[in-house]
């Protein structure tokens, strides 16, 4: 008996320190896509041919398989808290799609985005910066960053949608090859 209680103390510190860790590492904490939004920003973040979507904090990975269900395409969720993680695992598994979405136990500015078609975050204003910055310096022309409630610094979005009752935005780039070459890169 005492084994069961000294391994689920055990369980339950590593679960505390890596959400810490994801915490102090991105400054992001555990934020969540609004369920009610997601068919909705499915069909808005649409690419005609999606092959590759990719969620910056994935989470729970709900936001990711709504996004790859509705358009059929591959995904790569990239999360640094390891319970989120494994729940996200579960999720994909659960939902038949381990062979087409990928959960990395990584930090999302440590990923590569040459092959992407779609990049959906919901992060925090202090990160939004850094994030049109590596995808400027790693996106191909044509490819989208779509973001929940938070806008890139020194962007203009190509469309800016008001989502259910709060209105909540979310902001939809379209990375051209003018804003590659136009748009600064402060840190």
């Amino acid at each position: 008996m005492w084994i069961v209680v000294v391994s689920l103390i055990l369980v339950v510190f590593f679960a505390l320190c890596s959400s810490l860790f994801a915490l102090m590492a991105t400054s992001v904490p555990v934020v969540r896509t609004p369920e009610k939004m997601l068919a909705e920003i499915s069909k808005l973040a649409a690419v005609q041919k999606s092959r590759i979507i990719v969620d910056a904090g994935c989470g729970d990975a709900r936001t990711l398989l709504a996004l790859c269900a509705t358009q059929a395409a591959c995904g790569r969720g990239y999360e640094l808290n390891g319970p989120l993680k494994v729940f996200a695992m579960f999720r994909v598994l659960l939902a038949g799609r381990r062979k087409s979405i990928k959960i990395y136990f990584r930090d999302f500015f440590r990923c590569e985005l040459e092959d992407v078609d779609l990049v959906y975050c919901f992060l925090m204003p202090a990160v939004m910066r850094r994030v049109g910055r590596k995808c400027l310096e790693e996106m191909r022309p044509g490819t989208r960053l779509v973001s929940y409630l938070w806008e890139v610094p020194d962007w203009e979005p190509t469309e800016t949608i008001k989502l259910g009752g709060r209105e909540d935005p979310l902001f939809i780039y379209v990375l051209e090859p003018e804003i590659k070459k136009d748009t600064n890169l402060p840190n």
